[in-house]
């Protein structure tokens, strides 16, 4: 089987064939494609949502393939607090379209304190903090988290959660017809 993700980063293409491995009923070859989000560098809300789909509906450009992958992390509200989330969206080959979404980790209060004072969205401030605090990796969740929980772990969730949709035995409720 061939996915192609809306998404030239080794990072995330690694991370599809992680979260595939164990779940898939045999190889999935993954291959990049850097295709656009539509949405802004941060999204919120739906926007997160909208730039995983985009991103799997660009996909379809690189060629012939059994799905189409799109990945996108964000940040929503609930509740009144802020949180980042991933978003996948999977569209097959037969018209199907699948989604899932991973659990949020909650944006430190440090963070939105910094991103207001700096008067600047969320991927603007963290470069500026991340420097501040001795240049650190590029990982929002490693960073909030000194380095307990990982981004990847959120954008393999998301890809598990839409893939196990098709991927799902045939006694699963996902395969039950009415």
């Amino acid at each position: 089987m061939k996915a192609i993700i809306g998404s030239a980063s080794e990072r995330k293409i690694k991370t599809v064939e992680r979260a595939l491995a164990p779940i898939a009923p045999e190889t999935v070859h993954v291959l990049g494609f850097k295709a656009s989000s539509g949405v802004p560098e941060t999204p919120y809300d739906k926007q997160t949502f909208d730039g995983a789909r985009n991103r799997a509906m660009h996909s379809k450009e690189a060629g012939d393939a059994d799905f189409y992958v799109g990945l996108e992390s964000g940040l929503v509200e609930r509740y009144g607090h802020m949180y980042e989330e991933a978003w996948c969206v999977v569209l097959a080959k037969d018209g199907a379209e699948y989604h899932g979404y991973s659990s949020g980790l909650k944006i430190p209060d440090y963070v939105l304190k910094r991103m207001d004072e700096l008067g600047m969205e969320h991927c603007d401030a963290m470069t500026i903090i991340e420097k501040e605090h001795g240049d650190l990796p590029n990982d929002t969740w490693g960073n909030y988290s000194g380095g307990m929980i990982l981004r990847e772990q959120s954008l393999e969730e998301a890809v598990r959660n839409a893939f196990i949709q098709c991927f799902a035995p045939k006694h699963s409720f996902y395969k039950t017809k009415k």
